[in-house]
């Protein structure tokens, strides 16, 4: 696949304001082309045609496909963080989860899944990815798991990171890889080992 211009988030805020209608047929345009064909099907003159705008008004908005899918992903990828606060630190990482899931299992999923393959093969994408979806994504678990140590369901220590990866990892390679069924009980299992694995320790009575 041809490697395209590095796609800065400030690029894809030029232009006239955007119309909130225009802009949310674009995104459900490139996120069915995600789904459909990965993103090679997302040109900017298939989007064009399927959301019913001008090639030119996506030049505005956006500098080129790869911005435009990094855009896609973001926005349906930001409800997963909105959930209800509030309640055991255990229970908000098990909602998450299941909210990640459900995203994962739908049909924006797919347009999800096709991005995080295109960027194992397209350095400039990959990196986007990380520095627009991954990172900020990563730093609002990271404050979550920190809050959770602080709160004293996880020992004092505690690498946010490992623990992360601990209850994320499982999901992941079964939706990505093995292709094995992911429950909701599954979800439960992996939450309660993390949440074991990490435990403070018991305190020994005299």
């Amino acid at each position: 696949m041809p490697t395209e211009p590095a796609v800065s988030r400030d690029a894809t805020r030029r232009g006239r304001p955007r119309s909130a209608a225009a802009h949310e047929k674009v995104l459900a345009a490139t996120a069915e082309l995600l789904s459909e064909g990965g993103l090679p099907a997302v040109t900017m003159e298939a989007v064009a045609t399927r959301a019913g705008v001008a090639k030119t008004t996506l030049y505005r908005w956006w500098p080129n496909r790869a911005a435009l899918a990094l855009d896609c992903v973001a926005a349906r990828m930001a409800p997963i963080a909105d959930g209800p606060r509030g309640g055991r630190f255990r229970d908000r990482f098990r909602r998450q989860l299941t909210a990640t899931l459900r995203l994962l299992n739908g049909r924006q999923g797919q347009a999800i899944l096709a991005l995080i393959g295109a960027k194992q093969i397209d350095p400039s994408l990959g990196r986007a990815y990380t520095e627009q979806i991954a990172q900020p994504r990563r730093a609002q678990t990271r404050r979550l798991a920190r809050q959770a140590i602080e709160a004293g369901e996880l020992a004092p220590g505690t690498d946010p990171d490992l623990f992360l990866d601990a209850m994320y990892g499982p999901l992941y390679y079964r939706k990505v890889v093995s292709g094995d069924p992911i429950t909701d009980a599954f979800i439960d299992q992996i939450v309660d080992a993390a949440f074991r694995a990490f435990a403070p320790p018991r305190r020994t009575r005299r």
